[in-house]
């Protein structure tokens, strides 16, 4: 048989010259990059601690990377309006957006039909920070420890109410679980605006008790707006050693809270670690060291696959917590 050899080297180059693009064109995408602002899409409001850290470390990644980083709030709906737009976005690297577990762990348990895919519609960037969280109740509560609150919610069912940051936010789903656990009937009032506005009611009395990391919490205890309930978690904190965990009083789900970088899905490989380094780099610095110390947050920086891996095991945990709870999805709140 005949073989046109120049004939099968011109239908050999054509076959590969897409492999060899394709090849060749995510590092040099990652050689140009950024070539315009990053925008970081917070699905919470201003002034709250998911936007000052991405402030304070996207100031630093704008220094070090020579292009303005914009920061857009854009709070609602459990934190399901700013993911999706942050799924939506071009999968160029110049559009990123820092998540808590509730976007990711706790939203698909208790919403159906999301506007984006939990393990789809996003590539993981790294990991930020681990928190540390208490349950506080406003100054002029009818009672001090978390014992006495849970007493008291069961001598006055339907009476206490509980801030949170929406349906799926970890304040909510204490509520849920300790009413579950403990038989008490607790009344959630949601805020759009996320922990800031919860934040604030249980300052001025609005509401009775939410949950809150230890950062915010300080200055509020310190000047006896608050007081503290109990730690989240299994194990008490550093911060407020003296104060019980919710493991010793009553039993913790095992949720953590985290703060994670996250990517739309398509991102290339070669972007996403020239983000990573560039937040670890960040991470590093001086001035978010600080911001780090006086938030109470933990700084957990990794690589893409094991922030990812964290992430899937979270939600696995997540599912299982849920279902002992005996919550099913429901609506996406607008």
């Amino acid at each position: 048989m005949n073989v046109n050899l120049s004939v099968c080297a011109g239908i050999s180059t054509l076959l590969l010259s897409p492999l060899i693009g394709g090849w060749f064109a995510q590092p040099a995408a990652a050689q140009t990059f950024p070539s315009g602002p990053i925008h970081i899409i917070v699905p919470f409001a201003a002034g709250g601690l998911v936007d000052a850290l991405a402030r304070v470390t996207g100031a630093r990644v704008a220094e070090s990377m020579g292009q303005p980083v914009i920061v857009e709030n854009r709070p609602g709906a459990s934190s399901t309006i700013g993911m999706a737009a942050c799924a939506n976005a071009k999968p160029d690297g110049h559009t990123i957006c820092p998540a808590t577990a509730d976007a990711l762990s706790y939203n698909p348990q208790l919403f159906a039909n999301l506007p984006y895919d939990p393990e789809k519609s996003f590539t993981p960037v790294i990991m930020m920070a681990l928190t540390n969280n208490l349950l506080v109740a406003n100054a002029k509560a009818p009672f001090k420890t978390y014992k006495e609150m849970v007493a008291y919610a069961k001598a006055n069912p339907g009476k206490l109410n509980w801030g949170t940051w929406g349906p799926g936010t970890l304040p909510d789903l204490y509520l849920r679980w300790i009413s579950s656990q403990a038989g008490v009937n607790i009344q959630a009032i949601p805020y759009k605006g996320g922990a800031v506005q919860a934040n604030t009611a249980v300052y001025t009395g609005e509401v009775d008790i939410t949950y809150m990391g230890f950062g915010v919490a300080g200055p509020q205890l310190a000047a006896g707006t608050i007081k503290p309930l109990v730690a989240v978690g299994t194990k008490r904190s550093v911060f407020l050693p003296d104060l019980p965990s919710l493991g010793e009083e009553g039993g913790d789900p095992g949720l953590q809270g985290y703060f994670g970088m996250w990517a739309p899905a398509g991102t290339p490989k070669p972007i996403l670690q020239r983000l990573n380094a560039e937040f670890t780099k960040a991470m590093s610095t001086p001035q978010v060291q600080t911001f780090y110390k006086n938030s109470t947050l933990v700084a957990e920086p990794n690589t893409p696959d094991e922030f990812g891996a964290f992430a899937k095991a979270d939600r696995d945990a997540a599912a299982k917590v849920f279902k002992s709870i005996g919550i099913t999805p429901q609506a996406v709140p607008q």
